[in-house]
């Protein structure tokens, strides 16, 4: 052991070297939550039109209990059911988006302008970084070598959740200075 070299913590192992401590460890974590929590983990990532079946897999739960849930899931617009035979639902976006713009619209007004000069700002930096008015307008295999390709599609995703994001804050301040509840 030379002088460079990190201290040797004694009571680390290091890496797990039996795969079904990992196993084990998740069952546990499942093990800890609702079996509503355990659903709705699953629900809010169907981002694709997905069975009961595959969903009461992923959430450990009997396909009835799945199906069950799913349905007071679009009973309040979480999900929608896409089909019924067999049952399949899917992430309900809007709904999504309602919940984030309610929870901007608790912010304070400081906050929400705060956050919209940090925004703003990074708007500028990728319009000046691509010289184009939006994350469309760019094509990422011209801008960039091929080695950076993947960067430049990073940042125009990025530059499209900022832009998402501002008209959530907009809509969010819309609504609360109007008194309204979002539609």
């Amino acid at each position: 052991m030379t002088s460079d070299d990190p201290p040797v913590d004694p009571d680390d192992d290091g890496p797990p070297t039996d795969l079904t401590d990992l196993a084990s460890e998740w069952e546990d974590v499942l093990a800890g939550q609702s079996t509503r929590d355990r659903v709705y983990g699953v629900a809010v990532q169907l981002y694709e039109p997905t069975r009961v079946r595959a969903v009461a897999e992923r959430a450990d739960v009997s396909k009835e209990t799945a199906r069950d849930y799913l349905r007071w899931f679009a009973d309040v617009g979480m999900v929608d059911q896409v089909a019924e035979s067999p049952d399949t639902f899917v992430r309900n976006e809007s709904y999504f988006r309602w919940r984030r713009v309610q929870k901007l619209r608790e912010l304070s007004p400081e906050e929400r302008r705060e956050r919209v000069e940090h925004l703003t700002e990074r708007e500028r930096e990728f319009r000046e970084t691509y010289d184009a008015d939006g994350p469309d307008a760019v094509d990422a295999v011209e801008h960039a070598d091929y080695a950076d390709v993947e960067a430049v599609w990073d940042d125009l995703d990025e530059w499209r959740t900022v832009r998402r994001r501002l008209r959530e804050l907009d809509r969010a301040r819309r609504d609360r200075d109007s008194g309204e509840a979002p539609a």
